[in-house]
């Protein structure tokens, strides 16, 4: 079995609802862990008022912090 940094290797992925919780986890993972997935593509709609591209912006200057465990 491979190891997820080795599974993403030269692959593309695509993430929807990369801007709710979940997404911004999984992208910074992906992110953090993979340095050779070859390219992320996330879907965004515009909400609240707010463009694609300024929740997006919003979301990468977002630090992520998940603490596993009790």
């Amino acid at each position: 079995m491979a190891s997820v940094p080795e599974y993403y290797a030269g692959k593309s992925v695509l993430i929807t609802g990369a801007t709710g919780f979940m997404g911004k986890v999984l992208v910074e993972k992906l992110l953090r862990s993979c340095p050779d997935v070859k390219a992320l593509y996330i879907l965004v709609r515009p909400k609240a008022g707010q463009s694609m591209r300024q929740r997006v912006s919003d979301m990468m200057k977002c630090k992520v912090t998940v603490k596993y465990g009790s």
